[in-house]
């Protein structure tokens, strides 16, 4: 018989067998290089490991293609070894921080770079855009090591509005959380090789999702338990869930020395009326109920609000926490005059709304209290569009949907996360001459159009009250050429530069310059290193013959890397005709040097350089830069006049 302490070896092994197994299996995998998860950073081609950006397509670490849309991550650019003189900020969040529907320069991020740009024109700014829609705050918890490997000067959070639905949200159908073990559990299996394997296959022999499904919009796809109670068990759990991750992220971001501010969350009370009210039980009270909330709606929208609150008061009197009934009397209240009253219930029907796309007053208590217990600064984003909103009742001014931002909107979080910053003493007061200003940064019409015909659909049909529509029925921000080059650049060839050009050209065929120049100003504030906006407002400005405007936009171009010759040369003949002579032969002397030049093209320059140095008496300069001239082409007709015209003033 074999003896115990042989049992106890031989039972050590068999147990080891399976670990052994799947240690060796990771490892071949990792040598083969077979089923690496999706990159965060990806390197820029050409710059020899100096650049990277985000990965658009990190998502798919966490969503199945064929299951649903993959939300995509802003591919940010940045040097992957961070100069001391930079101040890099690092935003994280969910759709609010990519700024959805809006794109490129909208999002706050956006925004706050350029507020941060003015504000210290002498040092150089990054703020990078981490937001992912239709994530919770697990999957920005598993990001952060690898975000904060970028090395920021700051972290900024805006977070909550996904924690019952989100991908690992406790009510989501792409994963249900809940629970914090198996969620933590599932996200450390995929980083590994074989993790990722077992997805895989189970995706390839998973059941094909109908287009119509995977196609559908990741509001409806990621329902699972549609309707959650306030202080139900699952509501608790998720409320603790959040309280949690945000603890990982401060202490995180803590134990790396880097301070982090935390937003408070915002959403349209005023305008957006529950998803699911509470479920009143079957039966003949259940019929008188909704047929009160009917009666009073359609008496609220003829304006008869004292008849409404008749039919009205006894429904929420009954059931504080219908929210139906919560939001019918709040708007009885606002056309009363009442927004004290107001306030209260349209904040009630928020929280009392069981279908939770838009998070719970609590979540805000949540994110004061850990950015207090875990001293990080806070940024009561919800208090700055209140105090803007007509009774402090946030509204579609502010919010375009549910809950996502306009375009002024996002300013103004930028705006309050700037002065957050100020609060902290993260940098030096800001340059004298920087003053707020109180728009956005280059948004346009066309911008609007874009992202609200984006959502137009989509906020027609569930979970929002259905109504048959089709983009037939939007009504433009703009007009009807914004709306046909919004549709162009969504259901067309999807380049948004393009689409602002195609909206200044227009404008310029109108002949009306300055709201072309704003197309321009907005594709300068998506990407600053561009000198392509510049040029073209500096062509407008020659249009009209405004010189000094000209040459101010030509300078701005200047600043931005890539070829400078043609530039230069346009910025020599622009201060040439404002006979700024000291400047035109600077800038004509960088046209006669520039590289990208042709012979011909190069000629013109020195041609013009030469005849620049005569008006300023250098001679000697001008007759030695024709001889240069002559030595590449004797036979250059215009070198050989500027010569014998300066031999004959000597």
């Amino acid at each position: 018989m074999m003896s115990r302490k042989r049992r106890i070896v031989f039972s050590i092994i068999v147990a080891a067998i399976p670990l052994v197994i799947l240690a060796g299996t990771e490892l071949l995998l990792r040598l083969t290089g077979w089923f690496a998860q999706e990159p965060l950073l990806v390197e820029v081609p050409g710059s020899e490991g100096t650049l990277v950006g985000f990965n658009p397509f990190v998502g798919r670490r966490y969503f199945d293609a064929s299951q649903s849309a993959v939300p995509m991550m802003t591919p940010d650019v940045f040097q992957y070894a961070k100069s001391s003189v930079n101040f890099r900020v690092l935003c994280l969040g969910e759709s609010s921080t990519g700024g959805f529907p809006f794109e490129c320069q909208v999002p706050f991020p956006r925004q706050l770079r350029q507020i941060l740009t003015e504000a210290y024109p002498n040092r150089r700014v990054e703020v990078l855009d981490a937001g992912m829609s239709a994530i919770s705050s697990y999957v920005i918890v598993d990001l952060l090591p690898e975000l904060l490997d970028t090395s920021p000067d700051l972290v900024v959070v805006y977070a909550g509005h996904n924690e019952f639905y989100g991908r690992y949200g406790s009510a989501s159908s792409l994963f249900p959380g809940g629970n914090d073990l198996r969620v933590r559990a599932a996200l450390a299996a995929q980083k590994t090789r074989l993790g990722q394997m077992v997805r895989r296959i189970v995706a390839w022999f998973r059941p094909s999702t109908a287009d119509s499904v995977a196609s559908a919009t990741l509001m409806e796809r990621v329902i699972g338990d549609q309707l959650i109670r306030m202080d139900s068990p699952r509501y608790e759990r998720t409320k603790e869930a959040f309280r949690r991750n945000l603890e990982r992220i401060a202490d995180a971001c803590q134990a790396r020395g880097i301070p982090v501010i935390f937003g408070t969350l915002v959403s349209n009370d005023r305008n957006m009326p529950p998803f699911h009210a509470q479920e009143e039980p079957a039966g003949v009270e259940a019929a008188t109920v909704r047929e009160h909330l009917r009666k009073g709606e359609v008496l609220l929208d003829a304006g008869r609000w004292q008849v409404a609150l008749v039919e009205l008061v006894p429904v929420a009197d009954r059931d504080p926490r219908n929210a139906d009934a919560c939001y019918c009397v709040a708007r009885a209240l606002m056309m009363k005059g009442d927004t004290t009253a107001a306030r209260a219930l349209f904040t009630r029907a928020r929280d009392c709304d069981v279908m939770r796309f838009r998070a719970p007053s609590d979540f805000n208590a949540v994110i004061a209290g850990v950015a207090r217990e875990r001293g990080a600064g806070l940024v009561d984003i919800a208090d700055v569009f209140a105090a803007r909103s007509p009774g402090r009742i946030i509204g579609g001014e502010w919010i375009c949907d549910h809950l996502h931002p306009t375009p002024q909107g996002y300013y103004v979080m930028a705006a309050s996360y700037f002065v957050g910053m100020q609060r902290l003493h993260l940098l030096p007061p800001p340059d004298s001459t920087f003053h707020p200003r109180a728009t956005a940064y280059g948004v346009t019409a066309l911008d609007w159009d874009i992202g609200m015909m984006k959502i137009f659909l989509t906020t027609h049909r569930w979970p929002f009250r259905a109504t048959p529509v089709t983009l037939d029925d939007y009504v433009p921000v703009g007009d009807t050429t914004t709306a046909r080059i919004a549709h162009e650049y969504l259901y067309g060839h999807n380049v948004w530069s393009r689409a602002h050009n195609d909206m200044a050209q227009e404008y310029l065929h109108r002949g009306k310059f300055e709201l072309a120049r704003r197309e321009y100003e907005a594709v300068a504030v998506y990407s600053p290193e561009d000198p392509w906006p510049y040029r073209m407002m500096a062509e407008t400005y020659g249009t009209e013959k405004n010189l000094p405007l000209r040459s101010a936009a030509l300078r701005e171009a200047l600043r931005r890397p890539g070829p400078q010759g043609m530039l230069a040369y346009q910025l020599g003949l622009c201060e040439m005709e404002m006979k700024h002579t000291a400047k035109a032969i600077r800038a004509m002397g960088v046209a006669a040097e520039a590289p990208e030049f042709d012979q011909d093209e190069r000629q013109n320059a020195r041609f013009y350089l030469a005849g620049l140095l005569s008006d300023a008496g250098q001679m000697k300069d001008a007759l030695a830069l024709v001889q240069v001239m002559l030595q590449e082409d004797s036979t250059y007709v215009p070198a050989l006049k500027l010569r014998a015209m300066l031999r004959g003033t000597q």
